[in-house]
């Protein structure tokens, strides 16, 4: 996604972050006007942009609990890291009828004052060393989560903060497939000092005819900070 930023300056006639200029006509006289302080947030369905006007407040202020960026170079500028708790995930044998669960910690560090986004992917449904047998998903979406039932391969968000009440709580959690391309399946909003941590969990069952042996995919995860 393309965004297009539109930074909007005037001219300013004085140290205090405002300008004044006389206006008249034949029928209205205006000695002075003063231009303080202005901005904010526009959007169409083609851009979005924050603009600001004078800026008397700039500069960065932090506590323990809260982070304050002033001004607009705050806004249209971030840090964000992404780290996951490990590279692969092993659900172990598996034995049709009792389903194997694993969980993928997903940490974030962003500086963003709106949060981020996390959308997941895989390459293919779970394959067999065969190259041609697979393990169905789950059919329910990640726009709407169903509880468990059946067989199949599936996830769910177990925690984080704000966790979406779709997902469900432990021990009723509801799942969904994981698409083929990057989807949106939580939003964390508003600033956090430090790592934010959220807990992703897949659940594995297979029917008795699926055919034995080693089954693998790969899972993207993607964040994306928030303004």
């Amino acid at each position: 996604m393309k965004k297009l930023i539109l930074l909007m300056s005037i001219l300013v006639f004085s140290g205090y972050g405002f300008c004044a200029l006389a206006m008249s006509s034949a029928n209205y006289q205006i000695n002075a006007d003063s231009i303080n302080s202005g901005g904010n947030l526009s959007s169409s369905s083609n851009f979005k942009t924050f603009d600001s006007i004078g800026e008397n407040f700039t500069g960065n202020m932090a506590s323990t609990n809260f982070a304050i960026g002033e001004g607009l170079a705050p806004m249209t500028t971030y840090s964000l890291t992404l780290a996951l708790d490990s590279s692969t995930k092993n659900l172990g044998t598996v034995v049709a009828g009792t389903p194997m669960t694993a969980t993928t910690t997903a940490s974030v560090t962003t500086d963003a004052w709106g949060g981020y986004d996390l959308y997941i992917a895989q390459n293919n449904d779970l394959k067999h060393t065969d190259g041609l047998t697979t393990i169905a998903p789950i059919s329910c979406s990640i726009l709407v989560p169903c509880l468990w039932f059946g067989t199949g391969f599936g996830f769910t968000v177990s925690s984080g903060t704000s966790v979406e009440v779709k997902w469900g709580t432990n021990p009723s959690y509801k799942y969904a497939s994981i698409p083929t391309s990057l989807t949106l399946f939580h939003t964390k909003t508003g600033y956090t000092s430090g790592i934010d941590n959220t807990a992703v969990q897949y659940k594995l069952d297979v029917p008795t005819v699926q055919k034995a042996g080693n089954y693998t995919n790969i899972l993207t995860y993607t964040a994306i900070a928030k303004l």
